[in-house]
């Protein structure tokens, strides 16, 4: 399973913008497709950006979290949220609301999803944390403690809003793996920071990592080739390092 993630930047230059990022998603071919700062801004467009992309790129499945309401410095009424596109049926989702904190400028949600492939199931979350340390790893923490009480593991991905997310691995260690602690990258080159990450529980496998350049966004998309190896154990890394070397 390869999955990008992307914070979108809403409309911001998207006629310049849109363009390199359906040339570039079309190069790398991912299955599933994070998106992060998703809006719904009607006096721009009737669509949502990541509507605008799949009217090209054409991926069978779309969900959609377009569930933030709040005053923006350009609209008077701004949605924003998470969406994801995949190849692969998504039997169910759902968005959480994050506890907001007195002094966050921003709202924050979750959004989980279920990617069935070939008959193995993809946990997903798609994240988005607010922008202050404390808030982020309030929010980290806060989704943590979610999946703990659902009895769930799932694939976090997104803008986590933490640079050197490593440092906390506290949080998950002995249960997860970051792509940071597997390869170090800046996915935030304005502030030579990295705030986006997938972390991978165990029972899959972290592959290849792979960054955009800096032309699709303020920050560079992440891919990360992912392979269930629970259950099959070497046998199923060999195959998968085998797949992902014919896939690049």
């Amino acid at each position: 399973m390869r999955i990008t993630s992307l914070n979108l930047r809403g409309f911001f230059e998207w006629e310049e913008r849109s363009e390199r990022i359906v040339a570039y998603l079309r190069r790398l071919d991912p299955d599933v497709i994070l998106f992060q700062e998703v809006v719904y801004l009607p006096g721009v467009s009737p669509y949502s950006p990541v509507e605008l992309l799949n009217e090209r790129l054409a991926y069978p499945f779309r969900h959609e979290s377009i569930t933030r309401l709040q005053r923006g410095r350009t609209a008077s009424d701004y949605r924003e949220g998470l969406a994801l596109l995949s190849r692969f049926p998504v039997p169910s989702t759902e968005a959480l609301v994050l506890h907001h904190e007195q002094g966050d400028p921003h709202q924050r949600i979750v959004q989980f999803a279920d990617v069935e492939q070939e008959g193995v199931v993809w946990p997903l979350a798609n994240v988005h944390l607010s922008v202050r340390d404390e808030f982020a790893l309030h929010h980290l923490k806060e989704v943590l403690g979610m999946l703990d009480h659902k009895g769930q593991r799932r694939i976090l991905g997104g803008d986590f809003n933490v640079n050197h997310l490593e440092r906390h691995a506290a949080l998950w260690r002995g249960r997860a793996v970051l792509t940071s602690e597997v390869q170090q990258y800046v996915s935030h080159p304005g502030t030579d920071e990295n705030d986006d990450y997938f972390l991978v529980p165990d029972g899959f496998g972290i592959g290849r990592i792979q960054l955009s350049g800096d032309e699709l966004s303020d920050h560079r998309a992440v891919t990360v080739d992912l392979a269930v190896v629970a259950a099959e154990g070497e046998a199923a890394e060999d195959a998968f390092t085998e797949r992902t070397a014919r896939r690049a």
